[in-house]
C-alpha cells in the first residue's frame, strides 16, 4: 500500500512538473514575441519577389501574404509602375532632376505621369505648370542638401534656414534692418541622462547669409 501511495505521489508530481512546464513554454513564448514564418508567408514572399512587388509592398507596408482589396491592388499596381519607371532612370541629369522634383509631387499618379513625359525640357515644363520649380530650385544643390538634413551651412539665405529649422523664437537686428544683420535664436529641449536639458542654437547673419552660429 505505501509502495502504491508512493507510486501516486511521483505520478502527481511528474504531472504537476509537465504542467509546469507547459505554463513556462508559454510565458518564454510570449516573452521572446516571436512569430516564425508560416509556409504561406514564405511562398508568399518568394512569389513577391519573383513577380517585382516586393519592394512596392515594403514601402507600403504590406506584407506579401496580405489579402488585398480592389482598392489596394490598384494601389499597388501603381507603385509597381512608379517603381519600374524610377528604375529606367539611367541618365544622370534625369535623376538628379527627377529627385529634386519628387518631394514636391503629392502622389503617385503625379510622380508617373512626370516620368512618363519624353524629355528633360517637358519635365521642367510640367514642374513649372505643377508650381513646384521655383521651390525645387531656389537654393543650389548644397544648400538643398543641408536643408533636407535639417542642417545649415555658411551662406545659406534667411529663405532656407527657416525652410531647415524653421522660424526662430527671437530675432535682434543690428543696426538698420535692411542690411540684413540679424542674431536669430532657437530654443530646444535635449534629453540627457539627467533629464530634459534647455539649450540654445544662435545663427548669426551678415548682408541676409549665415555667417556664423552657435550653441549654448
Amino acid at each position: 500500500m505505501g509502495a502504491l501511495k508512493g507510486f501516486s505521489l511521483g505520478l502527481t508530481g511528474l504531472l504537476a512538473l509537465l504542467a509546469g512546464l507547459t505554463l513556462n513554454g508559454c510565458a518564454w513564448g510570449e516573452l521572446s514575441n516571436s512569430k516564425p514564418m508560416t509556409p504561406e508567408d514564405e511562398v508568399a514572399a518568394y512569389s513577391a519577389q519573383k513577380n517585382g512587388s516586393a519592394e512596392a509592398l515594403d514601402e507600403l507596408g504590406w506584407s506579401p501574404s496580405r489579402t488585398l482589396t480592389s482598392d489596394e491592388e490598384e494601389i499597388l499596381d501603381k507603385r509597381m509602375k512608379l517603381k519600374r519607371l524610377e528604375t529606367h532612370l539611367t541618365d544622370m541629369r534625369e535623376r538628379d532632376q527627377y529627385f529634386k522634383y519628387k518631394s514636391y509631387l503629392d502622389n503617385d499618379d503625379e510622380r508617373i505621369n512626370y516620368l512618363e513625359l519624353p524629355s528633360i525640357e517637358a519635365r521642367d515644363r510640367y514642374a513649372m505648370e505643377k508650381g513646384i520649380y521655383y521651390h525645387a530650385n531656389r537654393f543650389s544643390p548644397a544648400v538643398r542638401d543641408a536643408v533636407s538634413r535639417s542642417d545649415i551651412i555658411l551662406g545659406m539665405n534667411k529663405e532656407a534656414v527657416v525652410d531647415s529649422w524653421g522660424e526662430p523664437a527671437t530675432v535682434e537686428v543690428a543696426g538698420k534692418e535692411v542690411f540684413g544683420n540679424e542674431k536669430w535664436s532657437y530654443v530646444d529641449y535635449v534629453e540627457t541622462p539627467e533629464g530634459y536639458q534647455r539649450q540654445e542654437r544662435i545663427v548669426i547673419f551678415e548682408a541676409g547669409k549665415v555667417a556664423g552660429w552657435q550653441r549654448r
